[in-house]
Order: C-alpha cells, then structure tokens, then sequence
C-alpha cells in the first residue's frame, strides 16, 4: 500500500491514465505544486478491509476497490501510483460524515459528460463541491470557479472539447461557474498530506497517455 493513515473523507487526486478525455482534462489547469491532476474520488473507509473510494467517472458514480482506484493512475519511471493525498483543514472535519453519506447516494448517478450541470449526475469535482455544500447547510466549501476548455499554455481551445460539443449540439460552457479536479487541489480548506510517485507538472511531456495525442 501506498498511502498510510487515510481517513473517511479524504480526497484523493490523480492523474488519471486514458485517451483523449483525460488527456483534454489535464490540460486545462495546473493543480497542487503546478501538477497534472485530472481526477478526484473520496475515501470512505474501509469494508472488510478493502480500501473504498467514491468516485464519478464514466459511465456513472461508483464505489470501488482503493487498489482499483490507484491502477487507472498514471504511474511514474519508478513504478509508483500518481496521486496526491489531501484532508479537508480541522475546523472543516465534522461535515465529514454528511458529505459522504451524499456521495454513497449518488452511486449509479449518470456521469455529467456534458459539464455544465444539466445532468441529473455528476462529474468528479462537481460532486466533491456538491457533497460538502450540502454537508455544509448548502454554503459551498470549495467554491465555484468558472470552467475553461483552452489549453493552458496556447490558450486555445482543445479538439477534443470543439468535438465534443458539436457532437452534442451544445455551447462550450468556457467561464461558467463549475469546477476542475487540479483547482481543488489548490483550495485553502486542504492539507496535502501525500504525494506519491512523481506527477508531472504542466510544462512536462504528456507522452504518457496512450494512444498518442495532437495538441494545438
């Protein structure tokens, strides 16, 4: 195991491996340190002692194995999970069983794929913003921040979020209020409490996704 001393309610950032989607999500913001992050889930302790995290990903929310979680990270050159462990600050710890006692609720929600908050489901850091806003009489912990689909360093759009929304018939929902894994890194309300394996930061090749992609 990886991680040591993991409570309910921590939140566990990775970068994800995959294709293109998790290739677009990393490229938009930098998280903690200027790290890729693409992905968020949350502990929710231990059953018969597997690791359980809660996570919204393609197609639906799901509970799951932690050793299931921390394979789909990308890995480094020493072989180690891509993540990046983070508790919410102490004064912020007794909205902990509220929050997930939402998120194991939501299990089989669709995921939001669209991301603009028309789904009746959820993307990963829209249900961690959703599941402590509730816990917190409906005053947001981790606040909004508006969405962005351009590439951090060009500033344009990616291909994959203009195919995307053509697909769909839909604008680009660019500087709505919504969220993004790698900025709740970044929140003031976290402590870092681990980060294992070597996650590369925003200026560092992303030949790690596979198959290879074109960026613009």
């Amino acid at each position: 195991m990886e991680m040591t001393n993991l409570k309910k309610g921590d939140l566990l950032f990775q970068l994800r491996s995959g294709g293109e989607l998790e290739y677009a999500i990393s490229r938009v913001f930098a998280g903690y340190n200027g790290m890729l992050l693409n992905h968020v889930a949350i502990y929710c302790g231990d059953n018969h002692g597997q690791g359980q995290v809660v996570e919204a990903t393609m197609p639906q929310v799901r509970c799951i194995d932690l050793k299931h979680f921390l394979e789909r990270s990308v890995v480094d050159t020493s072989g180690r999970h891509c993540v990046v462990q983070a508790r919410l600050l102490p004064e912020f710890q007794h909205l902990t069983d509220s929050a997930v006692e939402f998120v194991l609720k939501q299990l089989n929600k669709p995921y939001d794929s669209d991301y603009n908050g028309r789904c009746k489901g959820w993307y990963c850091s829209e249900l961690v913003l959703e599941a402590w806003r509730q816990a917190n009489h409906g005053r947001f912990v981790f606040p909004q921040t508006p969405m962005g689909f351009r590439d951090m360093e060009t500033g344009k759009l990616l291909p994959y979020w203009i195919q995307h929304y053509k697909k769909t018939g839909q604008p680009i929902p660019e500087g709505k209020p919504g969220s993004h894994p790698a900025l709740v890194s970044c929140s003031e309300k976290l402590e870092i409490l681990n980060v294992i394996g070597q996650l590369p930061s925003r200026l560092e090749s992303l030949s790690i996704f596979k198959p290879p992609l074109q960026t613009v």
